[in-house]
């Protein structure tokens, strides 16, 4: 053929006139009708709406896609028109096109609720309120050697004296969180107790030399009195992230201080020794305080359960823990009996966590701790009137538990 095309004007038996193009075989003469077969109109109209489902279907794709987040911190919300292994299109609410390269892309943002925690999470806090339960103790003994005012040494066994001060309260607490870019947050917390420990102070004494294991003198007291400042703060850098979990590592510093009234109950000695068997006549007998210091190392990890749930561990490590602590005994001789004790040692301490996400703004999170403490140093003595004692031995632990549940908002 030669591929012309040539009108013709031709007259069917209705005497409808109509146009026809048609081509002219240039081997043969003859003519050949281009009126389109059924078979063809069928196969365009197949392609045409193959076309259009294919791109209606991956508009969907993409239409509840509400913000991109990229690498840099970047949040943009809007529509994603174009997205392909080299870069991604972007129409925002204002009108604006914005294109970048989809290697870029740290995960994109799939509905209302999402977009929202997510310009939160890169821009500013939130803050929660709760209440915290406490479990445990801190104890300290004292013991040999003993150094005396003029110098001189004594030495013997370890320990000749125990005071157990319990930490079953309960604690308000809030919490603070600021996020600064994708990879860095600073975390803060404060607790404060609202009632005293239930449980009783106990005091036990080893006396007998020539029997150091034998308990002579135990006392318990009711805490009368008691408060508790907790403060933590820490600054986290997420190294490692993946859309479900992420791994972080940071520096933080906690500070405690606990502050005791103790009214004697009842002394007495198990091992029987006379003199000893004395009931409180309600007057607080013992005062005790003591102060952490504890900057610490921090790893962790994040994990995204689903879109609303998430869970957090971390284990935080202080290799130089200062504690200081008085005891006043306020009823001994000389106007009483005043210990201060210097000490350093180490602590550990874990974190397990749960946070569920209400709406955008609001959110429950709950969790678990567990802080061990242990230092050692000495403990310097005198007597009220000004009458120095001399110095011992002291080593103090304290095991913390501690479950807790709060509400928050994000800003």
């Amino acid at each position: 053929m030669d591929g012309s095309l040539k009108p013709r004007i031709s007259e069917k038996e209705s005497g409808v006139f109509y146009y026809e193009e048609f081509m002219i075989d240039k081997f043969n003469g003859k003519e050949v009708s281009m009126k389109p077969s059924a078979k063809s109109v069928l196969i365009l109209l197949f392609v045409i709406i193959s076309i259009f489902l294919f791109n209606t279907l991956s508009f969907a794709k993409y239409e509840n896609i509400t913000a991109v987040v990229f690498k840099d911190g970047t949040v943009i919300s809007g529509k994603v028109m174009e997205m392909n292994s080299e870069r991604i299109k972007i129409v925002t609410k204002e009108g604006e096109v914005i294109i970048r390269k989809f290697d870029d892309v740290k995960h994109l943002v799939k509905d209302d609720y999402s977009i929202g925690r997510e310009k939160k999470a890169y821009i500013l806090s939130n803050v929660a309120i709760g209440a915290e339960k406490m479990s445990g103790n801190t104890t300290y003994q004292i013991g040999y050697p003993i150094t005396y005012p003029d110098g001189s040494q004594a030495s013997g066994y370890f320990p000749f004296s125990q005071l157990e001060w319990p930490l079953d309260v309960w604690l308000a607490r809030i919490d603070a969180n600021l996020n600064m870019g994708n990879s860095w947050r600073i975390n803060g917390v404060l607790k404060k107790n609202f009632g005293e420990p239930g449980d009783t102070m106990k005091d036990s004494d080893w006396i007998t030399a020539s029997n150091p294991s034998r308990l002579d003198i135990y006392s318990e007291s009711n805490i009368s009195k008691f408060n508790a400042w907790i403060f933590d703060v820490d600054i986290e850098w997420i190294f490692l992230q993946r859309p479900s979990w992420s791994l972080y590592t940071g520096l933080g510093y906690q500070y405690q201080k606990l502050n005791y009234d103790a009214k004697l109950i009842h002394q007495y000695s198990p091992s029987g020794l006379p003199g000893y068997d004395v009931y409180g006549d309600g007057r607080v007998a013992i005062t005790y305080e003591i102060r952490y210091e504890m900057p610490y190392l921090k790893v962790g990890t994040d994990f995204k359960i689903k879109d609303k749930f998430t869970l957090d561990g971390s284990f935080a490590w202080s290799p130089i823990v200062k504690a200081k602590d008085e005891d006043n005994h306020l009823l001994r001789e000389n106007g009483g009996k005043i210990m201060t004790g210097d000490m350093n040692g180490n602590a550990y301490m874990i974190n397990l966590s749960a946070r569920y996400d209400i709406t955008s703004s609001w959110f429950l999170k709950g969790g678990f701790q567990y802080i061990r403490i242990k230092v050692d140093g000495e403990q310097y003595q005198v007597y009220g009137n000004g009458t120095v004692i001399g110095t011992v031995k002291e080593e103090s632990e304290s095991r913390q538990s501690s479950g807790y549940l709060t509400v928050g908002y994000v800003f």
